[in-house]
């Protein structure tokens, strides 16, 4: 039994895929007899905001984080350029005590994200103390991701704090080759270690369409597209729209679903629809989770995630788990897990090979496609296999430490 203490920025769901990859991670940490912690911020990640005293008790109420010790420490700072850096003493002197007292002292400190005030004491402390650590940078030195909003601020802030925590860390987390390539390239790392996100498991319950179809209002004979991520420009939702247009002549029965929180790009997708020719064959969703969230993934024909870069792509894994087919962009950083069990297609990155791809998942035997993406997912990137591999660090780094 290990005492892990995971560390993040914000664990609001609408946050994306470490907030949500975290919380199966811890899951299945605690079935496997591990004593887990959480050391997070109040910071919430999407409109609309809710009380303080709300969001709490929801986060504290997630059961995903049932019998894990959660401390949702106090930030400050929600106004630009601060919004995600959230300056949060009150976690600097939980961290500082819960490190420095050896009977709650973790045997490991896990550390999600970068570029926040929180993420950039913990190595600091951790090494303070002697406590081992990884960090998982979640895609954050992509080249896309690095060149959106403040880049200087950005450079001048890994080159001052993190670029240090990366190396001395006792592995850094990449989710795919891509990652660990440019963790590789960037900082000149030898500690790195690919271990993908996971998923709970496959859906192998009988998928009655139908059924999902009417919980959502959507006619049974409709051919239906599902973009289900947030609504942010790097996603490029609109895409999905100039896509549908293009397939209307031949499939006027089209439905295109968007399901996710506006994370920027809301009055984008609007202004596309508008112009469209589809007017109400489109179908909205806000932030989605449990039954709803499998009704679309049901429901639907293809998911369609045409991202400028993403660091690995939860949804798509989802969507696989659930017998979707799945069509990306060489952004989805997840695509080679689409190439490798073909139950989708990897497009050149524009509208017309969009187009055109969604067009052949179409066309194609979708229960075919779908169940190379169930049993992939069921082989390779199930939490239970996923975390019995991050077990394995967990105990090599842990045994390093004692020896030395």
């Amino acid at each position: 039994m290990l005492r892990i203490l995971h560390i993040i920025h914000s664990i609001d769901p609408r946050s994306g895929g470490p907030s949500h990859a975290l919380r199966g991670l811890a899951q299945e940490q605690l079935r496997r007899g591990h004593q887990v912690s959480i050391l997070t911020t109040n910071a919430q990640s999407a409109e609309p905001w809710m009380s303080d005293a709300l969001f709490r008790e929801r986060m504290n109420n997630d059961p995903a984080f049932s019998g894990a010790e959660l401390f949702i420490a106090r930030g400050y700072g929600r106004t630009r350029p601060f919004a995600r850096f959230t300056w949060t003493p009150q976690a600097y002197r939980w961290l500082r005590h819960r490190l420095a007292n050896p009977d709650s002292r973790p045997d490991i400190v896990h550390i999600h994200g970068v570029f926040s005030h929180l993420t950039t004491f913990a190595p600091r402390l951790a090494r303070r103390f002697g406590v081992p650590y990884i960090m998982r940078p979640a895609g954050t030195f992509a080249p896309r991701c690095m060149a959106l909003g403040r880049t200087a601020m950005k450079r001048w802030f890994t080159a001052l704090f993190v670029a240090k925590d990366l190396r001395l860390a006792a592995a850094v987390q990449a989710t795919t080759p891509a990652e660990e390539n440019e963790l590789r390239e960037q900082f000149g790392l030898n500690n790195v270690v690919v271990i993908p996100h996971g998923v709970a498991g496959v859906n192998d319950a009988p998928t009655d369409v139908a059924e999902a179809r009417r919980a959502l209002n959507i006619p049974e004979r409709a051919k239906v597209l599902l973009y289900l991520s947030r609504l942010t420009p790097k996603k490029r939702p609109d895409w999905v729209i100039q896509a549908a247009s293009k397939l209307y002549l031949e499939y006027p029965d089209l439905v295109t679903i968007f399901a996710g929180p506006d994370a920027g790009a809301e009055s984008q997708l609007a202004a596309a629809i508008a112009s469209s020719r589809l007017n109400g064959q489109v179908k909205r969703f806000g932030f989605v989770t449990g039954d709803q969230k499998r009704q679309l993934f049901e429901a639907a024909d293809v998911l369609v995630l045409p991202s400028q870069s993403e660091n690995f792509g939860v949804v798509v894994v989802e969507a696989m788990a659930h017998g979707l087919p799945v069509v990306v962009t060489p952004g989805v950083a997840s695509h080679i897990y689409v190439d490798a069990s073909g139950c989708g297609l990897t497009v050149d990155d524009n509208v017309d090979a969009l187009t055109e791809g969604i067009r052949k998942l179409l066309q194609a035997d979708k229960t075919k496609l779908g169940e190379s993406g169930r049993e992939y997912v069921r082989f390779y990137l199930t939490w239970p296999v996923i975390t019995e591999q991050m077990e394995r660090l967990y105990e090599s780094i842990v045994r390093s430490v004692t020896r030395a």
